[in-house]
């Protein structure tokens, strides 16, 4: 009838109570697990997504770093050795390195014995001579360049001690020293323009027509772009700007013009006296435009 259906009905659940309370028995009494080892499995698991979110993003890349790790840590275990073998490597270099920076240190100071030699020669030429120009080398810490430091000295008057060429007091001696040093290093330098800005400082007369020849022997070789107010220096030139400022509504310009032949004459004469040009003035421009022209 209907009451022992409900009956069965309510046996059967207690018996699937009775075996679901056995299970659950079981599963807390068992020794391999704890709610202890739940903490660790979920911090465990958390470790592990933090860690293939650093190193690539996948249990493969992450497996590969720690692949790579454990490699690394292996060959650190051989430390001690591998001191010892860059310790004898870093010795070795460093005998090398000396043994390279005296060949160069005495390459260099052979080459600045002839640099000297050299640069003595033209300033005398260009009327310095009692001239004494040397190289001051000093060894310094160890560069790409070498371990040597240069420094040139110079003595410009007899009887006077040889000084850093930077604490020169006279323009005119340091645009002749530079006008040498720039003369002697021209197969060694690439620069196609070489531009001298009023070289002719504290210089006249005959010195100033020397450096205008040394000028003109170095434009053999070089385009050479010289600011002068010497006629000695502008007749040496091969062709001749005129500089002028001019002002107008108030603002002042700068003009660049080429002469011709008649009125780079006129500008000779006109540097030489600044004055009116007479017709001996004007000769004497024109000769020496025409010596200069066979120099």
């Amino acid at each position: 009838d209907e009451w022992s259906a409900k009956a069965e009905e309510l046996r059967n659940i207690a018996e699937g109570l009775r075996d679901i309370s056995a299970q659950l028995s079981d599963f807390l009494e068992n020794p391999e697990y704890s709610e202890i080892d739940s903490d660790a499995v979920n911090a465990r698991l958390d470790l592990l997504d933090r860690l293939m979110l650093k190193y690539g993003g996948s249990e493969q890349a992450l497996t590969d770093y720690l692949q790579n790790a454990r490699e690394e840590l292996e060959s650190l275990r051989f430390s001690d050795e591998c001191e010892r073998e860059l310790g004898a490597l870093l010795d070795k270099s460093t005998e090398r390195l000396v043994a390279l920076g005296e060949e160069l240190t005495a390459a260099r100071k052979r080459a600045a014995a002839e640099f000297e030699k050299q640069v003595c020669s033209i300033l005398s030429y260009l009327n310095m001579p009692d001239v004494r120009f040397t190289v001051k080398t000093e060894k310094g810490r160890y560069t790409k360049r070498g371990c040597d430091t240069a420094e040139f000295m110079i003595s410009a008057n007899k009887g006077e001690n040889v000084k850093p060429l930077a604490k020169i007091a006279s323009g005119g001696e340091l645009s002749r020293v530079m006008l040498a040093i720039k003369s002697v290093l021209l197969d060694k330098d690439n620069v196609g323009t070489m531009i001298f800005d009023e070289i002719d400082s504290g210089i006249s007369g005959y010195t100033a027509g020397k450096v205008g020849t040394q000028l003109k022997r170095v434009s053999g070789n070089r385009q050479v772009i010289c600011v002068t107010h010497l006629a000695q220096i502008a007749a040496m030139a091969d062709n001749h700007l005129l500089i002028e400022k001019t002002s107008s509504g108030g603002r002042t310009f700068t003009r660049v013009e080429p002469l011709s032949n008649e009125e780079r004459i006129k500008e000779i004469a006109r540097i030489m006296s600044g004055a009116d040009i007479t017709e001996n003035l004007y000769n004497s421009a024109k000769e020496l435009l025409d010596r200069s022209k066979q120099i």
